[in-house]
């Protein structure tokens, strides 16, 4: 497991305000994209209100051809 942001150049973590009134939205940007950033991303986020945790997978592909499509 590795703590971001660290000390990777192709990766920023920005926050905003919103949507609505007190919350906070935000996300990661991985720019310019590459196999190493393939894997699992976790958010840890809490307050005087509690916690929260999402996550997100990466999968890095070459070509559009290498995308399981399923319905």
């Amino acid at each position: 497991m590795e703590l971001l942001p660290g000390d990777r150049e192709n990766l920023a973590i920005q926050t905003r305000g919103g949507p609505e009134k007190h919350e906070v939205t935000g996300w990661v940007l991985i720019s310019p994209l590459s196999k190493e950033d393939a894997g699992e991303y976790e958010c840890h986020a809490s307050n005087a209100k509690g916690e929260a945790t999402a996550s997100a997978k990466i999968h890095v592909v070459e070509t559009l051809q290498e995308i399981a499509l399923t319905k």
